[in-house]
């Protein structure tokens, strides 16, 4: 099958290992996506286990088409007869970067009348729209005259773990959550604390992970358990191997917030995962928090100052170096901020940045680390 997965800006790295551990061959990197290729049990598996996935396509066909009637002839000319039933339900997600096209919307209902239309004429009845529970989740996209159509195996994002609480205000994404740490270069043995800890998805993610869980373990559905050749026995087997190989790893990590809310959204989150005895939780602020092992991750995602007088913002960043400074020698402190005034005011000389995105936010994530004795003052940068 020729797959092609779907991540986020600055974590193609870390899904290509996912898929080469998977099987997937003839792995091709991409801007937020990679193709490859892979057997059934490679689409399952990737599924099952990929933290750093939004979604997985299967390749349907691909043409040139630079107005919508070109769409609504070739679409119709595929045999969508073979892989949807005639009384079956299908809903179309479209991408659109073309001038051929207005409106994504637009070329989503053309691409739908040639389905449906094909259907009619071949057998009198035609498929209707399920946005819920579709049999099938079309994927088309378009740019500029190149038309690609593939079918989602997915379902749910990949993203949607399941554990969010729904009343969390802005949460950080929980694909980007898992690339992020993976990126800092934690893993589970590693003391991890997440001192502004919001609704817990660093923390939660760091959980799962080092609980050993695959990361879709608590999924019920998959669109591909829908298809025509969906393989039970494959699928069984899949499963069964992921979790005979779960391997916990004894890990401490601290989740703490000045709020009262973010700390109930946080043991919320943790409950929802069933990993809520992994996590130390306390409400604490953190310019009164002390380090509680000898050395350990950090991971902060302040305010960026979006809706913060400037002044503020700085003064913000500038507190939080001098504490990381001051009180946590031996540590590594990764913070996430689309602010780069505000970060070059922290007062340390970044090891890395690395460019990602929080939604449409452009951000670094910059990694400090703090020395102790005098290899300290190597690594500071004076404030302008």
């Amino acid at each position: 099958m020729n797959l092609y997965l779907k991540t986020l800006a600055g974590l193609e790295p870390l899904a290509a290992e996912e898929l080469k551990s998977a099987g997937a061959t003839s792995i091709v990197p991409g801007r937020r996506g990679i193709s490859f290729e892979g057997d059934s049990k490679v689409l399952y598996s990737i599924c099952m286990h990929s933290r750093f996935s939004v979604r997985v396509l299967r390749h349907l066909t691909s043409f040139e088409a630079a107005t919508p009637d070109d769409l609504y002839r070739n679409g119709a000319r595929f045999a969508w007869e073979n892989i949807l039933a005639p009384d079956g339900t299908f809903v179309i997600d479209a991408t659109v970067n073309s001038d051929g096209f207005s409106h994504s919307h637009f070329a989503a209902l053309k691409l739908k009348d040639a389905i449906v239309d094909r259907f009619r004429g071949k057998t009198g009845q035609r498929p209707s729209i399920d946005k819920v529970r579709p049999d099938l989740r079309l994927n088309l996209h378009i740019a500029g005259d190149k038309v690609t159509l593939s079918v989602d195996a997915s379902g749910d994002q990949l993203s949607r773990r399941g554990y969010r609480p729904r009343t969390a205000k802005a949460p950080l994404n929980e694909v980007l959550a898992a690339g992020l740490l993976a990126l800092s270069g934690w893993r589970p043995g590693t003391p991890l604390y997440d001192p502004m800890c919001g609704s817990g998805t660093f923390s939660t993610e760091a959980a799962l992970w080092a609980s050993g869980l695959p990361i879709q373990a608590g999924r019920k559905h998959f669109a591909f358990m829908d298809w025509s050749d969906f393989d039970p026995q494959i699928w069984k087997e899949v499963r069964a191997e992921a979790m005979a190989a779960i391997q916990p790893v004894p890990t401490q990590i601290f989740a703490s917030d000045q709020h009262p809310g973010a700390v109930r959204q946080t043991m919320e989150s943790l409950g929802e995962a069933d990993v809520e005895e992994l996590v130390d939780v306390r409400q604490v602020d953190f310019f009164k928090l002390e380090p509680r092992t000898e050395g350990g991750v950090m991971v902060l995602n302040p305010p960026y100052g979006e809706r913060m007088d400037p002044g503020d913002v700085v003064g913000l960043y500038e507190q939080i170096g001098d504490r990381l400074k001051f009180h946590w020698p031996g540590f590594d402190a990764w913070v996430i901020s689309s602010n780069d005034e505000a970060l070059k005011r922290v007062g340390l000389r970044p090891h890395k940045r690395i460019p990602v995105f929080n939604g449409a936010l452009e951000c670094r994530w910059a990694g400090f680390s703090m020395y102790k004795g005098s290899k300290a003052d190597q690594f500071k940068t004076p404030r302008s």
